[in-house]
């Protein structure tokens, strides 16, 4: 008998112990970023273009290509139900740096309305600093309702920026420095 219940302790505690390190693998840890006087980016004049590549996958493998269109740096977003563009317009070039305002204008077809979420390092998420702003109309010429947004990101990594509307949603895998 001792050994059968010797057997259940075990067998209970291993599930436990799994169980923790699943856990503990699956949880968020918030590191608190330097403070934006420690890192002072330099600006950089002439953006980093990777140039026409496949769309963007998963954890940046690899990011979304960004191509230099007549009006800027943009991204084609992967998206289903729908056509994803970003236009990134960063006083720190592209890549745009952490903790840097970075304003992103979104063109997204099949959208009355947009919701758009950052996901980063560490499971951390960031709302837009300002927006989504409707734009009634512009010079950039992408299909779909266009759209403004403002973030900054607090840490140097891969950022999933999560675009949804309706039954439509995109990914744009934006790399941080």
């Amino acid at each position: 008998m001792s050994s059968a219940k010797n057997h259940v302790v075990k067998w209970r505690s291993l599930c436990l112990l799994l169980l923790i390190t699943l856990l503990t693998a699956c949880s968020t840890s918030l590191s608190t970023p330097a403070s934006p006087a420690a890192q002072k980016p330099t600006p950089v004049l002439s953006p980093t273009i990777t140039g026409p590549t496949a769309p963007g996958l998963k954890n940046c493998q690899p990011a979304s290509p960004i191509d230099n269109s007549s009006v800027g740096p943009e991204v084609q977003g992967t998206a289903t139900n729908a056509e994803l563009w970003g236009l990134i317009m960063s006083t720190s070039g592209v890549p745009p740096r952490a903790n840097t305002g970075v304003k992103i204008v979104w063109r997204m077809t099949n959208s009355d309305f947009l919701d758009i979420v950052a996901s980063g390092p560490h499971g951390m998420k960031v709302p837009p600093s300002w927006g989504p702003d409707r734009h009634l109309g512009s010079n950039w010429n992408r299909p779909g309702a266009e759209w403004g947004t403002g973030f900054t990101f607090p840490v140097a990594g891969c950022w999933d920026l999560h675009a949804t509307s309706d039954n439509a949603f995109g990914d744009v895998w934006l790399k941080i420095v």
